[in-house]
């Protein structure tokens, strides 16, 4: 069985930076257990990162996001606490994907490559839960129809819980299993 992990933005500036928002530290080390358990019984982890340009204020997101964050080769840019090391070091079974937007169009691609083929399950965490993973994992759900889709909801995490709840609601209903 091929289990991929989908760890989302979980970046410095979605946690302590730009577009922190209390409580996103403590999900730090849930994910860092959820990645070495995954990388232990032999499955993958892919490793998203919100990267963005200089010129992102005019981008159709900044416009409504006007907040930089996520600069290229910025610390806001790179992955939080323990987790950067898999920055520094190249880890076998991990991948980093940079992303210019909240979804990335080739992440099922990437994916497939580093899974040496469709994974049969694939569990997403990482934030923020009511954009960028719902946004990926909609597109994973779609390159994979018969992918087994787990959302690790206590490892997601959102400044706007309300939000967070709706795109948990809304992955539920596409018939993704949202763990508690």
């Amino acid at each position: 069985m091929k289990k991929l992990l989908v760890v989302v933005d979980y970046q410095n500036d979605f946690v302590s930076g730009a577009l922190g928002f209390p409580g996103a530290e403590k999900l730090e080390a849930g994910i860092v257990h959820q990645v070495e358990a995954t990388l232990a019984e032999g499955g993958q982890v892919l490793f998203t990162r919100d990267t963005h340009e200089a010129d992102y204020l005019q981008t159709r997101e900044g416009i409504h996001l006007p907040i930089p964050h996520c600069v290229e080769g910025s610390t806001g840019h790179q992955l939080y606490g323990k987790l950067h090391t898999y920055e520094e070091h190249r880890v076998p079974g991990t991948m980093l994907l940079d992303k210019p937007t909240f979804g990335c169009v080739d992440i099922g691609k990437k994916a497939a490559g580093l899974c040496g083929g469709a994974p049969d399950v694939i569990e997403l965490c990482g934030l923020v839960t009511d954009i960028c993973v719902i946004a990926n994992a909609i597109l994973l759900h779609s390159y994979f129809p018969k992918a087994q889709m787990r959302v690790l909801a206590a490892l997601c995490g959102s400044g706007n819980a309300a939000g967070a709840q709706g795109a948990l609601d809304i992955m539920r209903g596409m018939g993704m299993e949202i763990v508690p």
